[in-house]
């Protein structure tokens, strides 16, 4: 169900009080307007972040997907099996016809032309009258992808063998050893924390560049808890904004490690862009994460962070661990300052 004022006969009183939370008002002022305790004001705070991060947790690999540039897009295709990439397409077949976002449309007309499957044909074809003329151009390129996929799979026996007995040129720019470099990727997981500090400090700009990529392309797609936690340290370690995005989402991840290790790595980024991620995070259920985001607010924070934490400061007195609320309070000592 849609949290908004127009239907606010059908929420519940939590949501009530999120609603009021996104105008700007304070935990005091909400607790003043709905004539409530700051306690149970904060309470509601908790509960709808709880579910939110329930809601988000139900998104999928795709969703991720449509949020990466073409470049990304491709790495991530090139490293599914046929197992994966199947399913993968079978995700896709699913979101089209409840697609509405023009933007994700077309990433999925170019999805399909890069899959060279012909079971998209339908949905391509039904672009290539479409009134967006971007839409047009990626809806018939990818079907010539495909149907070009399609000539060459009806090549003669004889063809085939041949072309698959051609020597490889080691001397060809396409050749690439991807499977050294994923088990580098993969010798790096299993290193202890300065042993992987080590290895970072050595990259070469070329090659850093490449691991960065490596390391993004992998988050995506890793299930591992323990390998994930590193992957996600290691953005943190490599400061660089390009991560945030995959970051932001995975402040909602179930797994509350994987949150606060996320939260570490956002701190240390250091970015205003991660502002209101850090300001959700003040709410999230582990202490830690709680203490990393008032830490990285003293340094990104704005009035709206100080508010927040204002109310937090004197709302959680007495139930709050001394190290977030000494952490709470550091960071209102600073933002009085700048602000």
């Amino acid at each position: 169900m849609e949290i908004s004022w127009e239907n606010i006969d059908e929420l519940e009183d939590y949501q009530i009080t999120y609603l009021l939370y996104k105008e700007s008002l304070n935990v005091n002022q909400i607790a003043k307007v709905r004539n409530l305790s700051p306690q149970d004001i904060a309470d509601h705070l908790i509960k709808i972040q709880v579910e939110k991060r329930e809601e988000d947790r139900k998104k999928d690999t795709l969703e991720l997907y449509l949020t990466l540039n073409k470049e990304e897009r491709l790495e991530y295709l090139e490293q599914l099996d046929s197992d994966e990439l199947t399913y993968f397409k079978r995700k896709i077949l699913r979101l089209i016809p409840i697609e509405k976002d023009i933007r994700n449309i077309m990433i999925l007309a170019w999805t399909a032309g890069e899959m060279r499957d012909t079971e998209f044909l339908d949905f391509l074809e039904g672009l290539v009258n479409h009134e967006n003329e971007d839409m047009k151009k990626v809806a018939n390129t990818a079907i010539k992808k495909i149907k070009n996929k399609s000539k060459e799979s009806n090549k003669s026996e004889k063809d085939k063998k041949l072309e698959e007995n051609k020597p490889i040129n080691l001397n060809e720019k396409n050749f690439d050893n991807n499977t050294e470099k994923d088990d580098e990727l993969q010798s790096f997981l299993g290193l202890d924390k300065n042993k992987r500090l080590d290895f970072l400090d050595r990259l070469k700009p070329e090659k850093m560049i490449y691991f960065k990529r490596k390391v993004y392309k992998r988050i995506l797609t890793e299930y591992n808890t323990d390998d994930l936690i590193v992957l996600i340290w290691t953005t943190g370690e490599l400061k660089d904004e390009n991560f945030l995005k995959i970051l932001h989402n995975l402040t909602e991840h179930r797994n509350s490690d994987v949150r606060r290790i996320t939260y570490s790595a956002i701190r240390k980024i250091g970015s205003p862009k991660s502002r209101e991620v850090l300001e959700l995070g003040l709410l999230d259920s582990n202490p830690q994460t709680r203490q990393y985001c008032a830490k990285a607010l003293l340094k990104v924070g704005n009035g709206h962070s100080l508010n927040i934490l204002r109310n937090l400061y004197r709302a959680r007195q007495g139930v709050e661990k001394d190290y977030v609320l000494r952490a709470y309070r550091e960071a209102i000592i600073e933002l009085e300052k700048s602000v």
